[in-house]
């Protein structure tokens, strides 16, 4: 979906994808927790911006595999 333009990542380390509870880069370990707001995160306001355009947020997603940089169209 990225190739052609339908979904985008932004800010990888404050947005790390997260699986099985680990991600590959240790910077984005202080952005697990994703109770406290710092700066570059994925606020409220955008991923409210990206849904009222269609767009699913990979933050959303169900289980313990989570995607907080990625938008998509599809929602995956």
């Amino acid at each position: 979906m990225h190739a052609y333009g339908l979904a985008v990542d932004i800010n990888p380390v404050e947005n790390p994808y997260v699986g099985c509870g680990q991600s590959r880069d240790p910077r984005a370990k202080p952005y697990f927790d994703r109770s406290r707001h710092r700066r570059g995160m994925v606020t409220q306001k955008s991923i409210a911006a990206f849904k009222s355009a269609g767009w699913g947020w990979g933050g959303s997603w169900t289980g313990s595999t989570k995607d907080y940089m990625h938008f998509s169209s599809t929602g995956h």
